[in-house]
């Protein structure tokens, strides 16, 4: 009887055994079509960028590649990092897999979120693209399954793939961010990041850090949704400034407590801790923006010696780097910023009197006298800190005598010091984004 029933329950478990994996078999087959459906429609909305730049500011290169997805069908909107399309006026040019190079037009870019919106000809679009669907709740789930999609190495139109790590507020990059395992190479900067659970877009894929593993960031689609919908009804949608700089309790994990005032007419006090604005709970910088944005008048709870109080403010936008300009003079490139925009501590620390700093120079006349990062202390004995007040004053001129400042690093220390050059003057211009 005893072999006769562990026959009977070898023989159930073998059924169940069968059911299980004719179960998993099933599972495995639908999600297989579905990441193979789910890549399909990201051949027919992700795009190749690349681009050249004439003259960079300060935190660009000559030109480079990334990943791009199609936004608005219509109006002809992609959505990239601005790291691809460049700080600086550039020529872009967007590809559709199988397609001629297209155009493209930097109508937005904002520092602070690493974001950028190109625009294209919608009549260049191929009838066969569609919209790169983005999920605009901030619903991620740390190990959640996902893939990113772009062209790595120049492997174009190629998925990696991995899992969410973690979210939360990464310094290194200045936004918040999703942490991932899945790998993000040069070429993938820009791109889609994709729940494969619900094929939607959750994140742009930003940045791997070097010389590690399974350490790579995604900006994450909630914030994305705010700027682009703002941009598309036509409101500006950059970040106010608050005029402040932040501290951060890692452990806590907050960073919006007051660390310094850079407005003397500001609401907020050091050791303010900001904990709402316009009614939603923020913990970090890029919540706080993201709360804000389309909004001038903003509304704000802060804990202040262990007691919340309501401040309600008035503030400016920061403005689309579309916006900004610099000065030719030579082979050189003159404009208002040390370090890349918005860096509020760095701009603090390196050229808190808001010179005029150089930000690139060709090979020409001013080649080896002027050098990126010069800090324009004097000209000719003048503090001009305005770039109009700049070329008004060197028009009609043949040389002058540029007093500049430089930090340096030795030991681990920041070391500054100032030299003098005579520069000849030609080729004055302004540079400026197409309007």
């Amino acid at each position: 009887k005893k072999r006769k029933n562990l026959g009977g329950i070898n023989n159930k478990l073998k059924k169940l055994l069968g059911i299980l994996v004719l179960g998993l078999l099933w599972c495995n087959v639908g999600f297989a079509v579905s990441l193979e459906s789910i890549l399909e429609k990201a051949n027919l909305y992700t795009v190749v960028i690349n681009n050249s730049i004439e003259k960079p500011f300060i935190e660009d290169e000559y030109g480079g590649s990334g990943t791009g997805f199609l936004v608005d069908k219509k109006k002809g909107l992609i959505i990239t990092n601005a790291h691809v399309s460049g700080h600086s006026p550039a020529f872009n040019e967007i590809n559709f897999k199988n397609q001629e190079p297209i155009p493209a037009k930097q109508v937005y870019i904002d520092a602070e979120l690493d974001l950028a919106i190109l625009k294209i000809d919608p009549a260049l679009i191929p009838a066969e693209a569609i919209e790169g669907k983005m999920e605009c709740s901030f619903n991620y789930k740390q190990g959640a399954n996902t893939v990113a999609f772009g062209h790595p190495y120049g492997r174009n139109f190629t998925i990696t793939r991995g899992i969410i790590s973690g979210i939360d507020y990464a310094k290194l990059a200045g936004f918040e961010a999703i942490q991932t395992d899945t790998p993000i190479n040069p070429g993938n900067s820009g791109g889609p990041f994709i729940d494969i659970a619900t094929g939607l877009i959750i994140g742009i894929s930003s940045f791997g850090l070097e010389d590690t593993e399974g350490l790579n960031f995604a900006l994450p689609s909630h914030h994305v949704c705010k700027v682009l919908s703002l941009f598309q009804k036509g409101k500006d949608p950059s970040p106010l400034n608050f005029n402040v700089l932040f501290a951060s309790d890692d452990r806590l994990r907050e960073h919006l407590l007051v660390s310094e005032v850079l407005d003397n007419n500001s609401q907020l006090k050091i050791s303010d801790n900001i904990v709402e604005a316009n009614g939603i709970k923020v913990t970090n910088p890029t919540a706080l923006s993201t709360a804000t944005r389309g909004n001038n008048k903003v509304e704000l709870v802060v804990l202040r010696n262990g007691k919340k109080i309501n401040i309600n403010t008035q503030l400016k936008t920061k403005g689309s780097l579309t916006k900004r300009r610099g000065l030719v003079l030579s082979n050189a490139l003159i404009s208002n910023k040390f370090s890349s925009n918005y860096s509020g501590i760095s701009e603090q620390i390196f050229n808190s009197q808001k010179h005029l700093v150089v930000q690139s120079v060709e090979a020409g006349v001013a080649s080896g006298k002027l050098r990126n990062r010069d800090i324009i202390m004097y000209v000719d004995g003048k503090k001009i800190k305005d770039l109009d007040d700049l070329y008004a004053y060197l028009n009609n001129k043949k040389q002058a005598e540029f007093f500049l400042r430089r930090a340096s690093f030795f030991n681990d220390k920041i070391v500054f010091y100032d030299r003098y050059e005579k520069v000849k003057i030609e080729d004055l211009k302004f540079l400026e984004f197409d309007k």
